[in-house]
């Protein structure tokens, strides 16, 4: 491999001589570089902004079963403190355990915990960013809804009439648990 003389006289010899490997070394340096600028500002490490919130679809939801475990030692368990905090644990990405907390209040009978979990649900409503589940189920929606609009939340009966509406044109475009849904409004 040859040498690139540099200098204000390569000419006469003087300067800097750069051999091939140095070219090489200088050349990898550089895409290292650029590498790390693209990893980090897509996202991929902490420089190039806050990176959005970690869900924990997967994770097992020990926060969630502390709470229980507390509420079912009170005399009167506190739904409503079990819902701010499945509101709160979902805010953080906290998954697993919010779904929990939802379903433990509204088994309780709490209302809005019920009208929250049948929104978990709905394929109207569903977020899979925000959800424990990878798609909608639309038969618990209708549980949920129902439980809650028993309970007395008005709120509840709008929410399945849109989930009536929903499963009407979803079982006409030949969805099958669609038509299975509408059997529940018979």
């Amino acid at each position: 491999m040859g040498t690139i003389m540099t200098g204000s006289d390569a000419g006469t010899q003087r300067g800097v001589a750069i051999t091939g490997l140095q070219w090489l070394m200088a050349v990898i340096a550089v895409v290292l570089l650029v590498a790390a600028y693209w990893y980090f500002s897509a996202g991929g490490g902490s420089i190039g902004g806050p990176a959005a919130p970690a869900t924990s679809k997967e994770a097992v939801p020990e926060a969630a079963r502390e709470v229980i475990s507390e509420q079912q030692q009170a005399e009167q368990p506190d739904y409503a403190a079990a819902l701010e905090q499945a509101r709160s644990l979902r805010a953080e990405g906290k998954l697993a355990d919010a779904q929990l907390l939802y379903f433990f209040a509204a088994r309780g009978g709490y209302t809005p915990a019920a009208f929250e979990l049948a929104e978990l649900y709905d394929p109207l409503h569903f977020d899979a960013a925000t959800s424990l589940m990878d798609k909608p189920d639309p038969f618990q929606a209708f549980k949920w809804y129902s439980q809650a609009l028993k309970d007395g939340n008005t709120e509840a009966q709008p929410r399945l009439d849109a989930l009536h509406e929903w499963a009407q044109q979803a079982a006409e475009a030949g969805d099958l648990d669609a038509e299975q849904l509408l059997l529940q409004w018979q």
